[in-house]
């Protein structure tokens, strides 16, 4: 038996070997006991147990405890990656239909992406998803303007260019012919400025349609009128005459001149151009609570449709009337457009009842201060 010295009321706990050989351990406590009328006597208390059995409880709970850790973990991977593939399965068809894009796109002309059936779908994937169609319809929008815009630059062109060479060869086929040789230099010359118009509205077209250097200053709408009416005044000769000006602005507008000229001009010239001749071209120029508002009314021999009129800022679209004319190109109202979108201006193309074309510019009046 275990003796150790212990101080009175303290134990201690020690391994020891028990005669069977079992591994155990020994419990030692020293106490006071106090019998009923004695003195008290110091008693010294041993106690021995095995382990084995505690060794092998303590086993099986530890190996209880670490695989239901790795089932729980096996456990929560598989649920963990269920959910995830679930959610993920609307984005992995959308990534699907983007890899196969270009070969459905050779397949039809009209194609979007859409869910498969049976496939959960989540508001994020559906923003992404609308975005992308969105995309897709501006875009296919974008190339089919660009295709037609190519077409008719190269029907623009083709045809002056066609004109030369014709005149051209029959000069050099008869060289000798008076009524070909007293014409021909003013013919190519005509056909040539022609050509530079052309030319000079794209560049002006492709200039609008990214950005333009804008310097605001204080511009006299009655003197800017004046102008473009002298540097109208060679095409028409009685502009002065067709011009009703309604101007009721008190003070200068605070914009960009070469963009205000421009705007002016090319709607000017448009109704001039396309109104019944000698009619009269109104303008109302004015002001509400928020905007400056131009006006220009005129007298229109054509009947748009309301998709006509849509297109009409188009470049090179012309009603089927004017196709042949050589001085109008469809190009003034694009510039226009471009124009007044850098510029935040609000342009509004319509045709009244009574059967008159009318466009509205309005200029709001945070960008007429300085």
């Amino acid at each position: 038996m275990l003796h150790k010295k212990l101080p009175l009321n303290s134990y201690q706990i020690v391994d020891i070997t028990l005669p069977n050989r079992e591994v155990g351990k020994a419990f030692l406590y020293s106490y006071l006991a106090k019998p009923k009328d004695q003195k008290p006597t110091p008693i010294y208390l041993t106690i021995y147990a095995s382990t084995t059995g505690l060794d092998k409880v303590t086993g099986i709970l530890d190996i209880l405890l670490i695989g239901s850790f790795l089932l729980s973990m096996i456990i929560m991977r598989v649920v963990a990656r269920a959910i995830v593939n679930k959610g993920l399965n609307p984005l992995v068809n959308l990534n699907d239909q983007i890899k196969l894009f270009n070969y459905q796109k050779q397949q039809r002309q009209n194609h979007s992406f859409t869910f498969e059936e049976n496939t959960p779908s989540y508001i994020e994937v559906d923003l992404i998803r609308n975005e992308l169609n969105n995309f897709l319809e501006i875009n296919r929008k974008m190339v089919d303007n660009e295709k037609r815009i190519t077409s008719d630059i190269a029907h623009e062109i083709k045809t002056p260019i066609a004109e030369i060479i014709t005149l051209t060869e029959v000069h050099q086929r008869f060289p000798d012919d008076e009524r070909l040789a007293k014409t021909f230099t003013s013919d190519i010359l005509q056909i040539s400025n022609r050509m530079k118009v052309i030319v000079e509205n794209l560049l002006l077209l492709q200039r609008t349609s990214h950005s333009l250097a804008i310097y605001k200053e204080p511009i006299k709408i009655t003197t800017l009128l004046s102008s473009v009416i002298h540097d109208l005044n060679f095409k028409y000769d009685d502009i002065k005459q067709r011009i009703v000006l309604n101007n009721t602005l008190q003070q200068p507008i605070i914009a960009d001149e070469f963009c205000l000229k421009t705007i002016i001009t090319n709607l000017l010239d448009n109704a001039l151009f396309y109104s019944v001749p000698s009619s009269a071209i109104n303008i109302v120029i004015n002001d509400d609570a928020q905007n400056m508002v131009f006006t220009i009314t005129n007298s229109s021999p054509i009947n748009y449709s309301e998709t006509e009129v849509n297109k009409l800022v188009q470049p090179l679209f012309q009603h089927d009337n004017s196709r042949s004319n050589n001085d109008h190109y469809g190009l003034g109202l694009s510039i226009v457009d471009n124009i007044c979108k850098i510029n935040e201006y609000e342009l509004s193309i319509s045709q009244l009842t009574n059967g008159e074309f009318q466009v509205l510019v309005r200029v709001p009046k945070k960008n007429c201060r300085e």
